[in-house]
C-alpha cells in the first residue's frame, strides 16, 4: 500500500506540474510571449485572466482608433497622437507593477474603462491611467503653454484631453514652442 501511495503522490505532483504548464501555455495576450519579456509581460503571459484582459484592452484601443470622428486633418492628428502617447504612458505605468498581478489587473481595468468610456460617462482621470507623476508632467506642460485659462490642465481630466490640448497649443506656437513640445509631435505608434 505504501508503494501505491508514493506512486499516487508522484502522479498527482506530475499532473499539477503539467496543469500549471498547460495554463501558462494557454495564456495568449495581444503580444507574443517569446523573446525578452519584462516582469509584467511575463506575469501576463503566465496568467490567462491577465492575458484575456490584455486582449480586451488591445481591442478597446483598436476600437478607439476605428471610432475616431471624421474631423479636420489637424484635429484627427491631435486625437491620434493623444491616444498613442497615452497608451505609451499607460504601458510604462503598467510595467512599473513588475510581477504584482493585483497591480497589473488594476492597471488593465482602469485602462479598459478609460478606452470604453461613453459620451455620457465621466472620463477616467489621467492620474489613474498613467500614474500621478506622469499626469503631473502633462498638466505642467499644459499650464506652461495654455492661454489665459487652464480648463484642460487638470489631472482629473482624461489624458487624451490634456495631451490633445498640449498638441494643439504646441502646433500653434510653431517655432516658439518649448522644447517639451517635441515629445508631443511625433509619438511612436
Amino acid at each position: 500500500m505504501h508503494r501505491y501511495a508514493g506512486f499516487a503522490g508522484v502522479v498527482m505532483a506530475a499532473a499539477l506540474v503539467w496543469q500549471a504548464t498547460l495554463g501558462a501555455d494557454a495564456a495568449e495576450p495581444s503580444f507574443p510571449c517569446t523573446g525578452p519579456l519584462n516582469a509584467t509581460e511575463a506575469a501576463v503571459c503566465s496568467d490567462e485572466s491577465l492575458a484575456a484582459l490584455d486582449r480586451i484592452v488591445a481591442a478597446a484601443y483598436k476600437n478607439k482608433f476605428d471610432g475616431l470622428p471624421v474631423e479636420s486633418a489637424n484635429a484627427l492628428d491631435e486625437l491620434v497622437k493623444s491616444l498613442v502617447i497615452t497608451q505609451q504612458a499607460w504601458l510604462a505605468h503598467r510595467d512599473r507593477c513588475g510581477a504584482d498581478k493585483g497591480c497589473i489587473y488594476k492597471a488593465y481595468v482602469i485602462r479598459r474603462a478609460s478606452l470604453t468610456v461613453g459620451n455620457a460617462d465621466k472620463d477616467v482621470p489621467c492620474r489613474d491611467v498613467v500614474g500621478t507623476a506622469q499626469a503631473a508632467i502633462y498638466v505642467k506642460d499644459c499650464v506652461a503653454i495654455a492661454t489665459e485659462t487652464h480648463p484642460p490642465c487638470n489631472a482629473a481630466n482624461s489624458c487624451e484631453l490634456i495631451i490633445s490640448h498640449n498638441i494643439f497649443r504646441c502646433v500653434g506656437l510653431g517655432d516658439g514652442a518649448p522644447k517639451f513640445c517635441a515629445a508631443y509631435m511625433k509619438p511612436a505608434r
